[in-house]
């Protein structure tokens, strides 16, 4: 599986603490990340505000339930300042036959239902 995961609206972060403050947001969430995925998932900075995760050999569901598992800790976590943070994940598992950029295609659709459906959730 693939999960694809974008701070819930990180602009804001930067506009009222300064951009120094969400560098370190964006730190602690990559710590939550490490903490909270296995030895064989890999996690990256994928953008701007955005993380990818790559879980080799996880089915959809456990995909799902990583996903929800880091949406709860950044939720219930402490940020340095600014207290609470959300943020949005879309999960997708791979097909035969898929190339990167179907694949990130999907996990992107996936992420984006979870931005129009209110933010702070999972879908696939």
């Amino acid at each position: 599986c693939v999960i694809l995961l974008d701070i819930d609206h990180f602009k804001n972060v930067n506009d009222s603490y300064g951009h120094q403050m969400g560098d370190t947001v964006l730190k602690e969430i990559a710590q939550i990340l490490k903490e909270n995925t296995r030895k064989v998932d890999t996690a990256g900075r994928w953008g701007g505000e955005e993380f990818l995760i790559i879980t080799p050999s996880a089915s959809i569901d456990e995909g799902v339930k990583t996903a929800e598992k880091l949406r709860s800790e950044i939720e219930n976590g402490a940020f340095e300042t600014i207290g609470t943070q959300t943020a949005s994940f879309g999960v997708a598992e791979y097909r035969e036959g898929d190339t990167i950029e179907s694949l990130t295609e999907r996990v992107d659709k996936a992420l984006y239902r979870a931005k129009s459906r209110g933010r702070n959730r999972v879908e696939r």
